[in-house]
């Protein structure tokens, strides 16, 4: 017997025959490349769940919950848009859910349901974040996945790209990167050089403005589908208050080049975000305006 497998008699991360073999990378590509200790290590908390037809797995706005893994049946990623739940996407054998809470651990911005009796696996996030802490390649491959659905999620809902068609919000996604700030980080100071406007896709960021007695005014907080960076001052050379997140927040930042993208995609949907943004400008300048002194 090898020295790790004493280690693991003795840890009691061995786990019975009947067991071993819920989770694998061949099912599940997102596990490949795991150590024989950190699959050990979810297969002891995974659990299977028979699920009938229609259950709300997942609710948009729920707190973090655990990772989900599909064996068998398909569910849905649906997200609310008036009255109406409108389906994002579709799972199927192999695909996981629940990244967003386990990477971001708060709510989550679309629910999940099943459209057919599914055999899902849960395992418990303390066991992911095991693995997340151990192996750099299985977090990158899962914060790819909340990256691709997080596009995805804000191309459907927000106002100006609700309208663009499948493919083409598809091709954006593919294109466009996300950039993440954690809680109390800066996104950007008063002063600094305009590179572009950011659009929030899940979070809250506080916008902040240093008035000429030299007082820090909380002039408001920007949650999803909101912007920042769209005021600047001295002809354009410096950015008229700073940003500060609030709590975890990712964003999509449109410099010059991803507006290229845009356009290059969609061009009806660049010229609604142009709008967009100087229609959210002119109220900034206003809110701006009555804190100056």
């Amino acid at each position: 017997m090898s020295a790790d497998s004493d280690f693991l008699d003795l840890s009691g991360v061995r786990l019975p025959k009947d067991q071993a073999a819920l989770l694998n990378a061949k099912t599940f590509p997102l596990l490949e490349g795991l150590s024989p200790v950190s699959m050990r290590i979810l297969q002891q908390s995974a659990k299977i769940m028979h699920v009938s037809k229609g259950v709300e797995m997942l609710h948009e706005g729920d707190t973090p919950h655990d990772l989900y893994f599909v064996e068998t049946g398909k569910l849905a990623i649906g997200k609310q848009v008036g009255t109406q739940l409108r389906v994002i996407a579709q799972l199927g054998p192999g695909n996981i859910y629940g990244e967003f809470g386990v990477l971001r651990k708060k709510a989550r911005y679309a629910s999940v349901y099943t459209v057919e009796p599914s055999r899902i696996i849960r395992v418990e996030i303390s066991a992911i974040q095991q693995v997340l802490d151990a192996d750099a390649a299985f977090k990158e491959r899962l914060t790819e996945l909340l990256t691709q659905r997080m596009l995805d999620s804000f191309f459907f809902s927000h106002p100006v790209f609700a309208g663009m068609p499948l493919e083409t919000r598809n091709a954006l996604s593919r294109a466009l990167t996300i950039r993440f700030f954690p809680r109390g980080s800066r996104i950007f100071s008063q002063g600094d050089k305009p590179t572009g406007v950011f659009l929030i896709l899940s979070g809250e960021v506080e916008v902040r403005y240093l008035n000429k007695a030299g007082a820090e005014v909380l002039l408001e907080i920007r949650r999803d589908n909101d912007l920042l960076g769209e005021v600047a001052t001295k002809n354009g050379m410096e950015l008229a208050y700073s940003a500060i997140a609030a709590s975890d927040v990712d964003v999509l930042e449109l410099d010059p080049n991803t507006m290229a993208v845009l356009r290059k995609h969609h061009a009806a949907a660049t010229n609604q975000l142009e709008s967009y943004i100087d229609k959210r400008m002119t109220q900034t300048v206003k809110r701006l305006k009555e804190n100056m002194a």
